[in-house]
């Protein structure tokens, strides 16, 4: 048996352990369940974006704010991280066209309209924001402010396991 196979496989018998006897793994091993929000704790963004994006001490964030800024022009390091996302690169011109609607569900809007998966046309809403929220390290805004924490945005049905991405209006 191999070391990946034994890993494995005593992993599997910790689990089976750990039911029989009516504990949990971690709690079998005497170490704390990590706190996930909607799921062990409170869901402080149950609506992702426009929880986080808000008129508030760090400034205006809503992102129809960012987004009328941007039709001007996006900050340069934004641009090569939409590039960097981006299926055709070249189509990230620096600028975002002007959106009406924007407010009214946000991101669905962005999901349904130039930012779909495998778009050609802007970079895919998935790649944009895992790119612009999980990339540089301890610079990076949303990893030091919210320790990367994927339920803020990706919410879990827990009786049927289906995701979905959290979307609602802007506030």
């Amino acid at each position: 048996m191999g070391p990946m196979r034994r890993t494995v496989t005593l992993m599997f018998v910790a689990a089976l352990a750990a039911a029989v006897t009516g504990q949990t793994p971690a709690a079998s091993q005497g170490s704390a369940v990590r706190q996930i929000p909607g799921l062990t704790a409170k869901d402080l963004y149950p609506n992702g974006c426009v929880d986080c994006h808000v008129d508030g001490k760090h400034g205006n964030l809503r992102m129809s704010t960012l987004m009328a800024s941007w039709t001007t022009a996006v900050p340069a390091a934004l641009v090569e991280k939409a590039k960097a996302a981006s299926v055709t690169a070249s189509k990230v011109k620096g600028k975002h066209p002007p959106m009406a609607n924007v407010k009214t569900n946000i991101p669905q809007t962005c999901l349904a309209g130039c930012h779909k998966r495998g778009s050609a046309i802007a970079p895919p809403f998935a790649q944009l924001m895992h790119t612009v929220h999980l990339a540089g390290g301890a610079k990076n805004q949303y990893l030091a402010a919210f320790q990367g924490e994927c339920m803020h945005c990706h919410k879990l049905n827990q009786k049927t396991g289906a995701w979905k991405t959290a979307s609602g209006p802007e506030k």
